[in-house]
């Protein structure tokens, strides 16, 4: 990949602990946003200044849309916070890889400590024939980028 191109929206891969979890169909809510505080100081002058420093990390919700398939890794990670309540053993790290065109990692996001606060089913019809899709959203405790 040559500086100044572009990532392709469609390449991206999710880690689930150590198990890569393959089949995902869409990704939103990765922003990272922090609070800015003003802060009033006084110069050695005597002039009123006001500064801004940084302040609380924001966290907004991923959410994560995939096809169900037979894969049991995320359904049991999902069971383990929505049903049994165990965030203790729930929380994962969880990695989003940006990929380039010969699929290799260009830019890691990891969710520290995640847990799948809600999931969807898929909507369900007679004679449709389109994949069931369900949704998973997931807080998580910190995110880096890099």
């Amino acid at each position: 990949m040559q500086v100044g191109d572009a990532l392709g929206a469609d390449m991206f891969a999710v880690d689930l602990g150590k198990f890569r979890v393959a089949t995902y169909q869409g990704l939103s809510g990765l922003t990272f946003e922090q609070d800015a505080t003003g802060v009033k100081t006084v110069t050695p002058e005597g002039s009123l200044v006001t500064r801004k420093i940084p302040g609380a990390k924001q966290l907004p919700d991923i959410t994560l849309s995939r096809p169900m398939d037979a894969s049991k890794v995320w359904v049991d990670w999902v069971v383990l916070t929505a049903t049994n309540q165990d965030l203790d053993e729930a929380r994962q790290n969880v990695v989003i890889s940006l990929l380039d065109a010969n699929k290799k990692p260009v830019l890691h996001v990891n969710l520290v400590n995640a847990w799948a606060s809600s999931w969807k089913g898929p909507a369900l019809s007679a004679g449709d024939a389109s994949a069931g899709i369900e949704t998973i959203t997931l807080a998580y405790d910190d995110i880096t980028i890099g």
